[in-house]
């Protein structure tokens, strides 16, 4: 009797893990951690530091995914066309590249299962979705 219940205390807690681990969610409306839908990609910029540390836990590192080319191959260490990890600071410098682009992808810990994804349309943010996955679910 107590084996089986040492068993379904310890099943319980890997459920409640499971479940506090993973999760997806959309926002189309409203505001989320400091930022608003309908803002501009630059209003956004300017808030991402503060957006993206609501994300973190202790000890968490926010990642982009970019491409090696010819011009930055050597201070990246890998060939072109390579994609890597890097740890974005974003300094007004790099604002431009961003907005050059209707997707942002921000990677918690350079793990492709736990991101937050911005969406723009016409220069407006239109949605953010986030995913925290432990695996891969077929």
């Amino acid at each position: 009797m107590k084996a089986m219940l040492i068993g379904a205390a310890i099943l319980f807690f890997l459920f409640i893990f499971f479940v506090s681990n993973y999760g997806e969610t959309r926002i189309t409306d409203g505001a989320i951690n400091n930022i608003v839908i309908g803002d501009s990609k630059q209003q956004v910029y300017q808030k991402l530091p503060l957006f993206l540390s609501m994300y973190k836990g202790r000890g968490d590192k926010i990642f982009v995914r970019i491409k090696a080319s010819e011009s930055n191959m050597t201070e990246l260490a890998t060939k072109p066309g390579y994609s890597i990890f890097v740890e974005p600071q974003f300094h007004d410098v790099g604002e431009e590249e961003f907005i050059q682009k209707d997707r942002w992808i921000f990677y918690i810990n350079a793990n492709s299962l736990d991101l937050i994804e911005l969406k723009f349309e016409s220069g407006k943010l239109k949605e953010v979705y986030r995913s925290k996955r432990l695996l891969e679910l077929p």
